[in-house]
């Protein structure tokens, strides 16, 4: 299945964007797992509190967005990208609440289970199943906005996480 996504994905060299993220695969059983982490309660940030994938925006030092994510995903989670196999990227997305803000989410496989250690930028964590995901699509009302999320317990996954998981997810499933 991996191999097959890795087909579909396109490499990040060329691409630009203001921010990225990892989408962290394991796999497990006979499934595979994603890493969500939960974004600490900063005010003024309109993603404040969410479940999101660890990533952040790019700077200048940034040469690729790969370097973004390998550095931001460091700085947050104390995981270190190059030492994970990189599989490619999904296309990139805009926020809807700050359209100007494009965010490239990038595919890494993770074998064993690492140690985490989130920074103050998060506060929780979790290895969530993909069929747990996709079990778990429901409409629901966050900060304002209605649409389709993914409810896991007290956490819900909307807006642009959901929206790269459910491409992800498509990619996944296809064929």
């Amino acid at each position: 299945m991996i191999e097959r996504l890795k087909r579909r994905l396109r490499g990040v060299e060329a691409l630009d964007a203001w921010a990225a993220v990892a989408i962290l695969l394991r796999e497990e059983e006979d499934d595979y797992e994603t890493l969500l982490v939960r974004r600490a309660v900063v005010p003024g940030d309109p993603w404040s509190g969410d479940m999101a994938f660890p990533g952040g925006k790019k700077v200048p030092q940034d040469k690729t967005l790969r370097d973004t994510v390998v550095r931001e995903v460091s700085e947050e989670t104390g995981i270190d990208l190059d030492a994970l196999r990189y599989i490619g990227a999904l296309p990139v997305l805009f926020s809807s609440m700050k359209p100007e803000r494009d965010v490239l989410p990038i595919v890494y496989l993770y074998e064993g289970r690492p140690e985490i250690r989130l920074n103050s930028e998060l506060t929780a964590y979790r290895w969530v199943h993909l069929k747990e995901l996709r079990a778990s699509r429901t409409t629901e009302k966050v900060k304002g906005w209605e649409g389709e999320v993914f409810k896991l317990g007290d956490d819900i996954v909307w807006g642009l996480t959901y929206r790269m998981l459910d491409n992800l997810l498509a990619l996944m499933d296809e064929g």
